[in-house]
C-alpha cells in the first residue's frame, strides 16, 4: 500500500514539476530538466513518510471530488460561489470525520488477527458512531446550502454527495478483509 501512494506521488510530481518551475526549464534543456525533475520527485517521494503520502492523496483525491461537484451542479456562477462558501465549510468537518473513520480502519487492520467479542463490538459501534455524524452533516449543511441558494440546488447536493459516499463506502469495504471467525 506503502508503495502505491509513493508511485502515484512519484507520477504527479514528475509531471507537474516541469510545468511549474519555469527557471529551471530556461537554463536547462528540456530533457535535463525533466531527469532532474523526476530525480528530485523521487527523493521527495522517499523521504515522505506514509503519513503525508496519504494525506497528498487524500487531498488530491478531495480535489477531484470538488471539480465533479462542479460539473455535477451546474450552477450559475453566482449561485456557484454561494454553493461553494458553505461546501467548503462542509467539506473540512467531513474531512474530521473522515479523519476518525481512518483511525477505525488503522484499529481494525492493526488488530485484525486477534479481534474477539468485545473489541470487535467497539470497532462496530465507533463505525456506528461515524455513520450517524456523516448523516447528520450532511443534513446540517442540507439546510445551510438551501438557505444559501435553494432547496432544489441543496436536495441536488444531496443526490450527488449520497452517490459519492455509496461508492467509496463499497470501495472502502470491499478492500477491507472480513472480521475473523
Amino acid at each position: 500500500m506503502k508503495y502505491k501512494h509513493l508511485a502515484f506521488i512519484c507520477a504527479i510530481v514528475a509531471v507537474n514539476l516541469p510545468a511549474i518551475n519555469t527557471t529551471q526549464a530556461e537554463t536547462a534543456t528540456p530533457v535535463e530538466a525533466h531527469d532532474k525533475a523526476v530525480k528530485e520527485a523521487a527523493e521527495t517521494a522517499v523521504a515522505a513518510d506514509e503519513g503525508k503520502t496519504l494525506d497528498m492523496f487524500r487531498f488530491s483525491l478531495r480535489m477531484e471530488k470538488l471539480d465533479f461537484i462542479k460539473k455535477a451542479m451546474k450552477l450559475a456562477p453566482e449561485q456557484e460561489e454561494k454553493f461553494l462558501d458553505q461546501y467548503y465549510r462542509y467539506d473540512t468537518e467531513l474531512k474530521q470525520l473522515n479523519d476518525k473513520r481512518l483511525a477505525v480502519i488503522k484499529d481494525y487492520a492493526a488488530k485484525i488477527d486477534n479481534i474477539k467479542g468485545a473489541e470487535a463490538d467497539k470497532l462496530v459501534k465507533r463505525m456506528f458512531d461515524f455513520r450517524k455524524k456523516r448523516t447528520a452533516l450532511l443534513e446540517k449543511y442540507y439546510g445551510k446550502i438551501a438557505k444559501a441558494t435553494s432547496k432544489t440546488v441543496a436536495a441536488r447536493f444531496v443526490q450527488i454527495e449520497n452517490i459519492l459516499q455509496a461508492t467509496s463506502d463499497v470501495k472502502i469495504g470491499s478492500t477491507l478483509p472480513l472480521m475473523p471467525e
